[in-house]
């Protein structure tokens, strides 16, 4: 008897061990890390009543704190930045201007019952989770659950707390791909702080994602939290003091459990504790002065307008002594049976918002003594050039083409510089009217090339003399 039932309870107690095999010895998840889509800590700041008033747009922020309102200073806003103030609506305003370390201006104008004295200020900055983790044991028909810290007392209220996340309603959990028939991933599922299996440890949301298969060991996984749009995203903390350009640090729990363990009593099989750190946004301002240049090129430095060249359709002059440079322009001698024509090229640059105009004005006619060749037309604004074509008929003008030359004033084709004589059209200048070249409002540009071409006719009486005038471009932009 004695050895009969020493061989029975040998046989019950290795059905016991096959039946409740040893539990996996707990390891730690390897490669684990939280990648925010940014580092940056929201702003819970409260209004100071003195520099603030309905219907204006400055703000004025308390200098001393009252937690969680910790925010104490503008160095965490930038423009553009969109905020709750008092009781409007989520990120109604929108920051406009940085004043100084307390003062921000917005726009709309602040609304009656938004600048009261201590009215809250939020700045809810919403980045995307992505962790990522390495398995270290083959846990079959588990889940994985992330744990990010939340605020012991306003845990979901949808505001930025001070001492964790808040969960903001709604989070969106990411599950990783399935991996054959080793991990086949459900939906992921989100918890607040305090809510059914999210109760251990204490002030931490628990976001879980499970999965049917094997599980194998050494498979890289990511599960994001949260939208890049801010949806259904977690609100990071405001700071929890106001010390300032300091990383305040919390950890993110990530652990592996088996088939059907309750978290909040269970023990991980594997797990692992990362840190991340929050801090305020780094502010960089630089100033960008107003700019605009101009230089003007001759046939000696700019080939594209050599004498015997074809510019806009037309021959530039190549006879004796015609040429042009950034200084001059030499027609050479008259010619009764044929127009002088010669060209300059002037470009132009400019930073300001509202582009930029081109003008000319001289110092009055082309002249020689009291002798002077008329001008094709008057100089006037807007300009009203006309075709210079009619050999032996004395008459003088410039022309324009270029990019952003009106075709429609100077004749088709001079906004590509693709016109002819038959079609160009030429104005005098004057000392007392500025004659409007190009007017280009679109924007800032970059090195545009304009041509000028200068063209004269003489007739039988045009006196003999040598004819000179100045004629001076004035480039004006609008920032």
């Amino acid at each position: 008897m004695k050895s009969i039932f020493s061989y029975g309870f040998l046989i019950v107690c290795l059905l016991g061990t096959l039946l409740r095999p040893a539990p996996l010895s707990s390891a730690d998840l390897t490669s684990a890390k939280d990648t925010l889509q940014t580092s940056r800590l929201s702003v819970y700041a409260r209004v100071d009543s003195s520099g603030t008033a309905a219907g204006a747009s400055n703000v004025k922020v308390q200098a001393s704190a009252s937690a969680p309102a910790n925010t104490i200073t503008t160095a965490n806003l930038n423009i553009g930045d969109t905020l709750t103030i008092g009781a409007s609506t989520d990120a109604y305003y929108t920051v406009v201007g940085i004043v100084d370390s307390l003062n921000f201006t917005v726009s709309p104008v602040l609304a009656a019952g938004d600048a009261d004295n201590n009215d809250v200020i939020y700045r809810k900055v919403k980045p995307q989770h992505s962790v990522t983790f390495t398995t270290k044991t083959a846990v079959a028909n588990g889940f994985f659950q992330i744990l990010l810290p939340s605020d012991a007392t306003t845990p979901n209220d949808g505001k930025p707390d001070d001492q964790g996340y808040d969960f903001n309603t709604t989070v969106t959990v990411t599950a990783p791909s399935d991996v054959g028939a080793t991990y086949d991933f459900v939906t992921g599922v989100a918890t607040a702080a305090g809510g059914t299996y999210c109760t251990s440890p204490a002030n931490y949301h628990c976001f879980e994602v499970h999965y049917s298969g094997v599980g194998s060991i050494g498979q890289a996984f990511t599960i994001t939290l949260g939208n890049t749009n801010g949806t259904n995203t977690p609100i990071a903390p405001a700071p929890g003091d106001t010390t300032e350009a300091t990383a305040e640090t919390y950890p993110v729990l990530v652990k592996n459990f088996g088939n059907q363990a309750n978290p909040s009593t269970a023990t991980p099989i594997d797990k692992a504790s990362v840190k991340i750190a929050l801090i305020e946004a780094v502010r960089v301002t630089a100033t960008v002065d107003p700019t605009i240049s101009m230089t003007i090129c001759g046939a000696d430095t700019c080939h594209d307008i050599d004498p015997a060249d074809v510019k806009d359709g037309e021959t530039l002059s190549n006879n004796t002594g015609a040429t042009s440079t950034g200084l001059s322009v030499s027609l050479g001698t008259l010619d009764l049976l044929a127009a002088r024509l010669e060209a300059q090229k002037i470009t132009i640059a400019t930073n300001g918002s509202g582009g930029y105009a081109l003008t000319a004005i001289d110092d009055g006619n082309l002249r020689e003594g009291s002798n002077t060749i008329d001008d094709n037309v008057a100089a006037a604004d807007p300009a009203t050039p006309a075709v210079l074509n009619t050999v032996g008929t004395e008459a003088y003008g410039i022309h324009v083409c270029g990019t952003h030359v009106e075709a429609a004033t100077w004749g088709t084709g001079t906004d590509t510089c693709g016109g002819g004589p038959t079609t160009n059209e030429y104005s005098g200048t004057d000392s007392t009217q500025a004659l409007p070249l190009v007017s280009y409002t679109t924007g800032p540009t970059a090195g545009v090339d304009t041509y000028v071409l200068y063209k004269a006719n003489i007739s039988p009486i045009t006196a003999q003399g040598d004819y000179a005038h100045s004629i001076s471009y004035i480039a004006t932009a609008t920032f």
